[in-house]
Order: structure tokens, then sequence, then C-alpha cells
């Protein structure tokens, strides 16, 4: 009989205090989405990507200050996790993080601790191992740096202990569906028995690690990022912020969200551009969700280079900018919020190379913040991204652009998608729509930014007819490898399912946007495109 991985905490704690701790889990993978372990263990080797601990905090009261630190060997407290702004709850699931493999932890190994404190009381703790490196330290690394050695080439240079004639240096990416996948593996053009330098291709922005192997004895990984640049932080010059979480922050900066910052206003709430772009607009009228794990209220903004960056959890009614606008750097967008998944008022920012909010962020420099601050940093933070339209309470421009993506020149605002959203391969994602009676045209569209991925759109009436690429094909088109649709003439009136299968793709979760739209008069023309065979 398998003996069940889940261990359960439950600590009582003194009179007057009514929060406990329930559920209490280590592992090496989470599901954000369900709060939950997918991968119990307690014991991690070195290059684990992180720890999660993932527990169930009840009866909750909005003055508990409950707090998550991870202690090492020596019993120091490494990291902390302090969540000051918790909602009232009788039950809220929370999920955090230590990063192990390229961090510091990872050259730390044996009996660590994660324990949960609330005004000053331990409510749960767990301990947990992490194994020494293979090697013994003798073959290490302790730095890593790139430079542009030219056109799409890159210098990689390593420095550590242990190299030897026989080294080779392996580079590789994290995804969540298939942990490190090695991208290159470079023989040195210097080398001696610490330090190394190797030609590789240009990466594009993201993470990296690094791995020395000298026959069969392989390092501990090293970490480095590759960034893109242009970004100024997030709120006007005059205002006082605090950055509360950076990228791969404990309390939900991982997967997706990895290179993302947490900035919370100390005076003020004006959340401004980062970069000049076109802004579409997503004020969905939410307030704060604690069981349900969504971005809220956001912005997204195009930028001329494929580059999109995103402005969540805003404040409803607060959007100082209109769908499709041209905007600025340093132009109002909304006031901060706690709409969505928010513990306090901040604005969650990231950047990502594909329309989706939901989709894979990429590392980027904020340029207003000194060097020694850009990356791990927590505090309070200077903005030199100035403009005279700043202000949430100020003049707006006095003739807003619009531009349409598709030319680049002004135009009527683009209607956004209708919805935004991610699958992996063999995934399903799906939505209720309402049609109205008398409606003469439902036109659902579903669009993706690669031809190296694909999906199926799926519609379902209320009488249960299915439309599909493979089913009922009316009113189909397929065009360029990045689109589907369905355009269906005297649509049943009732509640309609719009689904997106993930079909092709590289492991990870791909976005993709839906666009819907109902018509009272007779449609003019299908929609154009080559036919799917």
């Amino acid at each position: 009989m398998r003996v069940p991985c889940l261990i359960q905490f439950v600590l009582v704690i003194a009179a007057g205090r009514a929060a406990t701790v329930q559920q209490a889990e280590l592992g090496s993978a989470a599901s954000e989405d369900s709060c939950a372990i997918t991968k119990p263990s307690t014991v991690f080797p070195a290059s684990t990507r992180q720890v999660f601990f993932r527990f169930t905090a009840r009866n909750v009261r909005s003055s508990d200050a409950l707090t998550v630190e991870w202690l090492d060997p020596g019993g120091a407290v490494s990291a902390t996790a302090p969540y000051e702004q918790l909602p009232a709850s009788s039950s809220l699931c929370l999920l955090t993080q230590l990063p192990v493999g390229g961090f510091a932890p990872a050259n730390r190994p044996g009996q660590w601790t994660v324990r949960v404190t609330a005004n000053g009381s331990t409510l749960a703790s767990r301990p947990f191992r992490i194994l020494p490196d293979p090697s013994d330290g003798k073959l290490r690394i302790t730095r890593v740096a790139t430079r542009e050695t030219g056109a799409q080439q890159n210098e990689l240079t390593v420095e550590g202990a242990g190299f030897n004639t026989e080294s080779t240096i392996h580079v590789a990416r994290y995804t969540s569906a298939g942990g490190w996948q090695y991208i290159a593996h470079i023989f040195p053009v210097t080398q001696d028995a610490t330090r190394m330098t190797a030609h590789l291709a240009a990466l594009p922005p993201a993470e990296y690690v690094v791995f020395v192997k000298n026959g069969q004895q392989l390092s501990a990984p090293a970490r480095f990022l590759i960034s893109t640049a242009g970004y100024h932080l997030p709120f006007p010059p005059r205002e006082q912020w605090v950055i509360s979480q950076p990228p791969y922050g404990m309390y939900s900066h991982w997967g997706r969200t990895l290179h993302a910052y947490d900035i919370a206003p100390r005076a003020g709430g004006c959340v401004v551009a980062m970069r000049s772009g076109t802004a579409y607009t997503f004020d969905r009228g939410y307030g704060q969700t604690p069981h349900l794990r969504i971005f809220g209220n956001y912005i997204t903004i195009q930028h001329d280079d494929g580059e999109y960056s995103h402005y969540a959890h805003l404040k409803t009614g607060t959007f100082r900018v209109r769908n499709g606008e041209h905007v600025e750097q340093g132009q109002a967008l909304a006031t901060a919020g706690t709409s969505g998944y928010s513990f306090g008022t901040h604005v969650h920012v990231q950047v990502t190379k594909a329309f989706s909010i939901s989709s894979q962020s990429i590392p980027f420099e904020l340029e207003d913040l000194p060097a020694p601050r850009r990356h791990g940093y927590r505090g309070p933070a200077v903005s030199a991204n100035s403009s005279p339209y700043g202000d949430c309470s100020g003049p707006r421009p006095s003739s807003p652009v619009y531009l349409s993506t598709a030319s680049g020149k002004p135009g009527a605002a683009p209607a956004p998608p209708t919805w935004s959203a991610s699958v992996p391969v063999a995934g399903w994602w799906s939505e209720l729509t309402r049609i109205p009676k008398g409606a003469r045209s439902l036109e659902v569209k579903l669009g993706w930014d690669s031809a190296d991925r694909d999906f199926d759109l799926h519609l379902v009436s209320p009488s249960g007819r299915h439309y599909g690429p493979y089913a009922d094909r009316t009113g189909y088109n397929a065009s360029a490898g990045t689109s589907e649709s369905f355009e269906i003439v005297d649509p049943e009136a009732g509640t309609w399912r719009v689904s997106v299968q993930g079909i092709r793709g590289n492991g990870e979760a791909m976005p993709f946007q839906v666009f819907r739209g109902v018509s009272t008069a007779a449609p003019a023309r299908a929609w154009g495109g080559a036919r799917r065979p």
C-alpha cells in the first residue's frame, strides 16, 4: 500500500489566536492555478529548480501578519515571504517557493526547515533536505558572464574550479514541461583550471543555466540572464513606491511570471507606461479575488519591436487610456489596486513576446534602477519615468492617436480579444457565451503568434451540435497557420461553448486569443483565408 505523501499539520495556538495551518506540503513542482503540489518530495538535489511549499491558512484575520521563513542547516533565516495584507478569510491556500538550482541554497546542503509564523507564534514547520553537489565542490562554477562579440554571436565566460582539458560547457533552459533542456554543448576556446571562454550564437532574452562536464562528472548549475532593455519604472518620479517582489520572488514569481515585478505605492498610486506603444485595456470590473488566481483588471501595451508589457491588478474604473490608443513612455495608465489574486495594493508588471498576459515572461531591465538593484532587489525605488501626462488626476493628451496593428498607421481603435488564455499540447480551454434571440450571425476567431504552434477551435451549440475542423465544418476557415474561425449564420439562441485544444508546440503552455462577435444583420461575406485541409 502506498503511503500518501501529504502530511497534514494543524496547530491550534494560544487562546485569542484563532489562526491555524493545515495541509502543509513540500515538493519540486506545483500548480499555481489549483494551489497544489504536483510532485511531492522532502529530498532535493542541488540542481532542483525550486522547492515549493503549499499550505492552507484557516481563520485568518485582516490583522494577522503571516510569514513563511526558510531556515538553512545552521538555523539562520535564508529567505522570508511576509504576507502583511491578507484578507480576513476562513480558508486561504498559499503557495511559495525557495529557488535552489543556480542560487545560494544549492551551495548549502543539509537539513533545511520551512516554517509559518503569525503574530510571533509558529503555526507549522516542515523539514526537508538539499543534497550536496555530487562533485563534492571540486568541479564548480562561481561566475558566468556574457558579452556580444559580433552580429548574432556572444562570448561566454565561465569561472570556477576543477576545469581541465576534458571540460565542456553545456547551456540549458528550464521548461515547466521538460525540466532542464540543453540547447548548446560547447568546447572552450580558452581554458585553464579556473576560467574558460567559449563562443555561442546570440541568445534571445530568457533565463539560462550553465553546467560544466568533465568526463562523467557534472557541476551544479550556474544561472545567467539575457535581458531586454528600454523599460522604466511604472510610476511617476514624484511618487514613493517599493519593489515588494522582484523576479524569482517567493510569493508567486515562477513559471510564466518568473521575470515579473510587484511594485507597491507608499504615497501615490498612479501606474504609468514603461515604454511607448499601443494600449489594450481589460477593465473587467474585478475586485480582490483571494480564491481565484487571476490578474484582475490589466492593460497590455504592444511595442514596436514585438514585445508586450503588462500592468495587472489595476483598480476598476480608473483607466486613463482607451483601447487601441497610442501611449508615450511615462503616460498615466490607471491606478494601482488589489483586483484579482492580490494581497495589498500594487501593480504587477512583466514583459512577454506574445500578446497574452499569460505568456512566458522574459527578463527585462528597468533602466532607472541602479545596476546593483536590477536583480533580486526588494525595497524603495526612485523613478525617472517623467512625462507631462504622468498624473492620473492630470490632463490627458488633447487628441489621442489610435494605431491599427495591421498597418502601424493611425486608424480606428482595434477590437481587443474577447478572451486571452494558454494551453499545453493536448490541453483544453473552454468558455461559455450567450447568443441572443434574433442574432443573424456568430463569428468566433482563434489567433496565435507562431506557425510553429497549432490549435483547434471547437463550438458546441445549445442543442449539442458540434462545430470543429474534424466535425461540422460549416462556416470554417483557417488562415496562414496562425488562425482559425467559424462564421455561423442564424445561430441558435442560448448558451454556446467555445473550446480550444492545443495540438502542436514545444511542451510549454501556448498563448492564444479568441475574438467573438454577434451581428443582428446578415453577414456581408465570409472571412477569407486558406481553408485547412
